[in-house]
């Protein structure tokens, strides 16, 4: 009987070899990516089934990858710390039709995302053409409707000249146009008067599809709303108000410069900041576009300059200037390091920084406890950390800490414990700096900005 039955399944596997498969069959491809519009969002994993595309942080997007025309589901994943790993928050069937380009835009709660699928036929060019093809998204779920105009350098916005009228999770239709400079500017719908964003003019190339997304500003932002401009191989450029300037925060945080006045002008004439002392953090100071310069001059004496330099600035950005001294050149000159601000909030976590300017302890580690315990048996949470360098960025969940700062592959304790409150998204930044006794150093937390 046993044989029997072997002798059955063999003859209904030759049966079914012989006869037509009844999956289905691709016929060609289209392409497939993800833009991430949560701007508390941490990093979101984009999935084609169980399958990781890639990894996408706010405002980003995946590069676009060619898929078969067939139907599959595509997932979305983040780690949410307090979940104990990976969470799926957002899932969208798919039915892939062959020379198109989708993108799915996740946006809204993170906790129950919507999915917007922005799509259109591949388009394809020859490089002879002097048109490009342009569409604009709305990612930005707060400012709710919104007039998006797309014009010329020097055109006013005009009612009934808008490029799109769209509601958050919405793409407009394509039209081409002539390569040239062109000013992306967002207003309240039906009010051109209320311009909520507008962008320098820039450049569009020819011979290619481009996407502009606007999306909500965030700390990093000196805006409420930016926008980028993407084109169909996934790259990207960042699009900043043009009405706004950048910022920049200085930091005391060298015992070799005496209390300062700064300058941001040759002629010492425009004094910006009064009376800058060793451990000093300023809030953030509006700065010229480009490469302004700032001289600090002792308090009180702008005939006595300490320090000159210029700045690096551009639009939309904020960044913080450290005064140090550089041990690779020269311990006792004056050097200044300017760092970009990280202060986005994610919502999962809370997030730590540091600048490490405390030159008499040219490595440390930094240990993250429990408030009230001792160190003697934990382990860094970061180590070898050197002088003059930002820190990465340290996750934390919420709750009540104690921090120390110890010499690096000791438990040789340089300060702490500093007590630390956080919450999820909170962001907390300081600087390590020098004390007097060169055994030990001060780990200052920066109040808000």
């Amino acid at each position: 009987m046993k044989r029997l039955v072997m002798a059955c399944i063999a003859a209904a596997a030759i049966s079914a070899c012989g006869s037509e498969s009844n999956f289905p069959t691709a016929t060609g491809k289209a392409n497939i990516w993800s833009i991430n519009a949560i701007s508390t969002s941490p990093e979101i994993g984009f999935l084609i089934e169980e399958r990781l595309i890639g990894g996408v942080n706010y405002k980003a997007n995946t590069i676009p990858r060619a898929w078969d025309d067939l139907e599959y589901t595509f997932n979305f994943d983040v780690i949410i710390p307090s979940a104990g790993g990976a969470t799926r928050v957002a899932s969208q069937l798919l039915d892939v039709v062959r020379d198109m380009d989708y993108i799915l835009v996740v946006w809204g709660a993170l906790t129950a995302p919507t999915v917007s699928l922005w799509e259109k036929p591949v388009r394809t060019f020859d490089g002879t053409e002097t048109i490009f093809e342009l569409r604009v998204g709305h990612a930005a779920e707060a400012l709710g409707t919104v007039d998006v105009y797309f014009a010329l350098d020097g055109v006013a916005p005009v009612l009934g000249e808008q490029f799109a009228t769209l509601a958050p999770g919405e793409v407009s239709g394509m039209a081409d146009l002539e390569s040239d400079s062109y000013v992306v500017t967002v207003t309240a719908a039906n009010d051109p008067a209320n311009v909520l964003f507008q962008s320098a003019a820039s450049i569009v190339a020819a011979a290619q599809s481009v996407l502009v997304p606007i999306f909500e500003g965030t700390a990093n932002d000196t805006s409420p709303v930016t926008a980028r401009v993407i084109n169909m191989q996934g790259q990207a450029v960042s699009l900043a108000d043009a009405r706004t300037l950048p910022t920049v925060r200085y930091v005391h945080a060298t015992m070799d410069l005496a209390t300062s006045d700064v300058y941001d002008d040759a002629a010492l004439t425009n004094r910006i900041i009064a009376d800058l002392a060793f451990g000093d953090v300023t809030g953030d100071i509006e700065m010229a576009v480009g490469e302004p310069p700032v001289t600090f001059t002792a308090a009180g004496n702008p005939g006595a300059i300490l320090y000159e330099r210029t700045l690096a600035t551009f639009l939309g950005t904020r960044t913080y200037l450290y005064m140090t001294v550089d041990t690779l050149v020269d311990p006792n000159v004056l050097a200044g390091s300017q760092q970009l601000a990280d202060r986005r909030s994610i919502e999962t976590i809370a997030r730590l920084t540091f600048f490490h300017s405390a030159i008499n302890n040219p490595l440390v580690d930094l240990y993250v406890v429990d408030s009230g315990e001792a160190i003697d048996e934990a382990l860094p949470r970061q180590i070898r950390l050197p002088y003059r360098l930002q820190s990465p960025s340290l996750s934390m969940s919420a709750g009540s800490f104690d921090l120390y700062i110890t010499t690096s592959g000791e438990k040789t304790i340089l300060d702490g414990p500093i007590p630390l409150d956080t919450v999820l998204g909170g962001i907390y930044e300081a600087v390590l700096l020098d004390r007097v006794d060169p055994t030990l150093a001060e780990f200052k937390i920066f109040p808000p900005p």
